[in-house]
């Protein structure tokens, strides 16, 4: 990916194009679009004009003013909105988390089926946020997979997935039920000796299993959902597309916390935990406007998918100000390249961050900008 940029540019522009950048802006403000996620979120964040601190699966509404606490550093937090876009803000000293971070608003109308999956999602975390929903034993260390199995005879599934790329040969499972009324079970043995495995359950429901090898050497950790065959046709489509939809926006903005928000969503269905109702959506915030600050820069083409090279202009409504950028998805610091000529993008993807800073005034939050080439 080429970047083409060079220094030294103050903002400075007609009435015209001032009034069209802030009319711009405050039309993307008011257009109503399904909240994202809120995710690793590690210090004390706060949506501007709310009171509440920030935890990690609240709702996040495209266009919010994040604060990050301007007295201590080193905090991060990653939005994920339902149009796909993965976004990681992180500051480390004061003057750097006084700015403060603006979501990007959607670039693209999410389909239904993309805003009910997040609702989904966002449910279940909020129920474990709350100590309302069990939450399975997590293996970090050990490859993840997840899968919606149906019943047979006997309360056997059939597991495909990593499973089935296991050496031929004997294993045992650890069995970790989500239903706190079963019992756990370990060292329950099985054999592997096609192209797939056949474990046997106490019926239907959730589980987390942990694999060992016959040397007792931890293998895959596998989050099963095991299902009745009425319900077989209903969740597998659903399953299915979420799993693809959620691949997609990986290999388009890398980083989605792809096994975490599968079992989410196996457990909202199998569970049928609803989404939440609009009134219990945290971290919904209006634009916020701060007439003491330095004005946002605001990116022209607003950011989005492209045929081909594109360049990108950067404005900023407040006389004299100078606005600092990056491309390579870190925070934009005093130090950081001065924009001074359209940013050309090439090749794939290229995010663009900026801040503005005017004398006698705050430095305005810091803007994001993501750019595609490709389909």
């Amino acid at each position: 990916m080429r970047v083409l940029a060079r220094t030294i540019f103050f903002c400075c522009f007609s009435s015209f194009t001032l009034a069209l950048s802030v009319t711009t802006l405050q039309a993307e403000s008011e257009q109503s679009a399904p909240p994202g996620i809120a995710w690793n979120v590690h210090g004390s964040w706060r949506v501007d004009g709310e009171r509440g601190v920030l935890a990690s699966g609240d709702a996040i509404s495209p266009g919010a003013l994040l604060e990050p606490d301007a007295s201590a550093g080193n905090h991060s937090i990653t939005i994920l909105l339902p149009d796909g876009q993965r976004i990681l803000y992180e500051c480390f000293i004061q003057k750097q988390c006084a700015r403060g971070f603006r979501v990007p608003v959607l670039y693209r109308k999410p389909n239904v089926f993309a805003a009910d999956m997040l609702a989904r999602i966002r449910a279940v975390l909020t129920r474990r946020n709350e100590g309302a929903g069990a939450d399975a034993r997590q293996q970090a260390h050990l490859p993840r997979d997840e899968t919606l199995a149906v019943l047979g005879p006997g309360n056997q599934v059939q597991v495909a997935g990593l499973a089935a790329h296991l050496p031929n040969g004997r294993y045992t499972y650890d069995l970790l039920p989500f239903d706190s009324a079963r019992a756990r079970q370990f060292h329950v043995a099985f054999e592997k000796r096609g192209p797939f495995v056949r474990l046997a359950l106490p019926g239907a429901g959730l589980y987390d299993l942990t694999v060992f090898d016959n040397l007792n050497k931890q293998r895959i950790d596998l989050f099963l959902a095991a299902v009745a065959p009425a319900q077989e046709e209903a969740m597998a489509r659903s399953w299915r597309r979420a799993e693809g939809l959620l691949e997609d926006w990986n290999s388009d903005y890398q980083g989605w916390p792809i096994h975490d928000f599968e079992r989410a969503y196996l457990q909202s269905l199998v569970l049928n935990i609803t989404p939440l109702k609009a009134q219990e959506v945290k971290g919904v915030a209006k634009e916020s406007r701060r007439p003491e600050a330095t004005a946002e820069p605001l990116f022209f083409p607003r950011p989005g998918v492209f045929g081909g090279k594109t360049e990108v202009t950067l404005r900023c409504a407040t006389p004299g100000a100078i606005v600092h950028y990056t491309v390579d998805t870190s925070e934009p610091l005093d130090n950081s390249p001065v924009y001074d000529a359209p940013i050309v993008v090439m090749g794939t993807e290229l995010t663009i961050k900026a801040f503005a800073s005017a004398a006698d005034k705050k430095d305005s939050p810091v803007v994001t900008g993501i750019f595609r080439i490709g389909q």
